[in-house]
C-alpha cells in the first residue's frame, strides 16, 4: 500500500473541487483511520475502567510550538487557538461526533520511560520537527489552557524509522524529552512474544487533535483482503505489525494500543484508511463506517517489541 508524506485525504480533493479555499495544514491528516461497527470513542475521564483512565495520564498530544502563546495574566499557562473541529475540517457534517470540540494538535505519543516518549515515525522525521513541536499531557475535554508543567519539548531523537516497502514496514520514533516527567507512570509494555489473533484491544490518543479519547471494541485481526492478495509477503511484513479494527482518526498516529486483558502496550497505531467521504445527500463530510469483518481491517499497529531504544 502506497503511503504519502502529506496525505490530504479524499476530503481535500472534494473540498478543493467545490471551490473552497483550505489551508493544507488544517487537514493534512495522514495515515488515517475510520469507524468499524459502532463508534466506541469515549472521553478519557468518562471511560468505565479506572485503570485505563490512570494510564491515559502517560499519553500526550503533539502540538506545533507556533500555536502556543504565554498567557499574559498568568505566565504559568499557555494559550492555544480555539479552533473547533468544524474549522479544522471544512464541510464536516454538523452531526459528527465531537464536531464542537477544539482541534489543537496532529499526533499522539506516550511515555515509555520517565524522560522517553514513543510515537509514530511519520510524526517525528528529524531534529527540525523535534525542535518545532511540543508534547502536551492532560489535554482533555473542558481544558482551555495548558499548564506549563504539562508541556514538554523534544530534546533529541533516539531512534526513528519511516519505511513502507514490499520488504519492510517500520514506523516509529523514540524521543528524549527536555526533562523528566514527574507524577506520571510510564506505560508497561510487552517485552517478548506476540499478541494472539482476536485479543481485545483498546487505544488511547487524540484523534484529529481533539481532547483525549479512550476507544475500545477492537480486536487483533487476521490478514485483510489486500494482504491476502500477497500472503507470503504479508506474512513476512506482519512480523513488525498487526492489524486491528480500531476506531481511530488522524492525530491518533503514535497512540498506544493496549491489550485489554493485560493492560500492557502491544504497539503503536501507525496507519489506516481514509476518515471521511462526501455525503451527496447532506452535502457534507461524514465519517466512513465499515463492518467489523477482518477483510476490511486496515489499521496497522507497529509491534512494541520491534522498536529499539526503549
Amino acid at each position: 500500500m502506497q503511503i504519502y508524506r502529506f496525505k490530504l485525504l479524499v476530503t481535500l480533493v472534494i473540498v478543493l473541487a467545490m471551490g473552497t479555499r483550505v489551508h493544507a495544514a488544517n487537514i493534512s491528516f495522514e495515515n488515517t483511520d475510520l469507524i468499524y461497527g459502532l463508534d466506541d470513542r469515549y472521553e478519557a475521564d468518562e471511560y468505565a475502567d479506572n485503570d485505563f483512565i490512570d494510564k491515559s495520564s502517560a499519553v500526550a498530544l503533539r502540538v506545533p510550538s507556533r500555536r502556543l502563546s504565554e498567557d499574559r495574566d498568568n505566565t504559568s499557562f499557555l494559550n492555544f487557538p480555539f479552533r473547533k473541529l468544524s474549522q479544522a475540517v471544512p464541510n464536516i457534517c454538523s452531526t459528527e461526533k465531537f464536531v464542537d470540540q477544539y482541534s489543537v494538535g496532529d499526533c499522539s505519543g506516550f511515555l515509555i520511560a520517565p524522560n522517553k516518549l514513543v510515537t509514530a515515525g511519520h510524526c517525528m522525521f528529524n531534529q527540525s520537527e523535534c525542535s518545532s513541536n511540543k508534547w502536551v499531557f492532560d489535554f482533555k475535554e473542558g481544558v482551555t489552557q495548558f499548564n506549563k508543567d504539562n508541556v514538554y519539548s523534544c530534546k533529541r531523537i533516539i531512534a526513528q524509522k519511516y519505511i513502507y516497502s514490499k520488504t519492510e514496514v517500520n514506523d516509529y520514533a523514540v524521543i528524549e524529552l527536555d526533562r523528566v516527567v514527574l507524577n506520571r507512570k510510564p506505560l508497561v509494555r510487552r517485552k517478548f512474544g506476540i499478541v494472539r489473533t482476536d485479543t481485545p484491544l483498546l487505544v488511547i490518543g487524540h484523534p484529529m487533535g481533539l481532547p483525549m479519547k479512550i476507544t475500545d471494541g477492537a480486536r487483533v485481526s487476521r490478514m485483510n483482503k489486500i494482504e491476502r492478495e500477497h500472503k507470503v509477503q504479508s506474512w513476512l511484513l506482519r512480523s513488525n505489525y498487526f492489524t486491528a479494527n480500531l476506531d481511530a482518526y488522524s492525530g491518533s498516529s503514535g497512540s498506544p494500543v493496549f491489550n485489554k486483558n493485560t493492560g500492557k502496550v502491544e504497539g503503536i497505531l501507525i496507519q489506516g484508511a481514509d476518515d471521511f467521504f462526501f455525503n451527496e445527500e447532506t452535502q457534507c463530510l461524514k465519517s466512513r463506517h465499515l463492518s467489523n469483518s477482518y477483510l476490511n481491517t486496515f489499521e496497522k499497529v507497529m509491534r512494541i517489541t520491534k522498536i529499539p531504544g526503549i
